[in-house]
């Protein structure tokens, strides 16, 4: 996996409010959409993880600054990344771009649950080592 993934969207009507305007709590969604294919460029799927695996990494923590907004039919490059690796969580860390403009900077925190207990486990293997590497393409740059 390179270090940082470009995921490209466009603003929906739905996503605004009557002035056009992203809604604040639509980032989130947007960061998700990122998070997913992060997890499944480094060969995670997250499905699986759930289904077969039985665990999940539910959000535990999540930080957003909003600089500048976005608007209605804006196309999106949702940049993300592995900022830090625990030993049962993950951190991805976030940029919504509009162009060379910076909108919004996120850091969402993930926690490693067993399912359907609920109980913190750690991160398997065939987790933790390629968010290891991500991670580490992430430092070298």
């Amino acid at each position: 996996m390179t270090e940082l993934m470009r995921h490209r969207l466009r603003v929906g009507y739905a996503d605004t409010d009557q002035g056009g305007i992203v809604h604040h709590s639509v980032y989130f969604r947007y960061l998700e959409q990122a998070r997913v294919e992060v997890l499944r460029e480094c060969g995670i799927d997250y499905r699986s993880l759930e289904y077969d695996d039985k665990f999940a990494l539910p959000v535990v923590d999540a930080q957003i600054k909003y600089r500048r907004p976005a608007l209605f039919d804006d196309v999106l490059d949702v940049e993300c990344w592995v900022g830090q690796l625990g030993r049962a969580s993950v951190r991805f860390d976030y940029r919504v771009m509009r162009g060379d403009e910076l909108l919004t900077e996120a850091k969402v925190m993930l926690a490693c649950i067993e399912l359907p207990s609920g109980k913190l486990r750690s991160l398997p293997p065939s987790v933790r080592e390629p968010l290891h590497v991500a991670l580490q393409a992430t430092l070298a740059t």
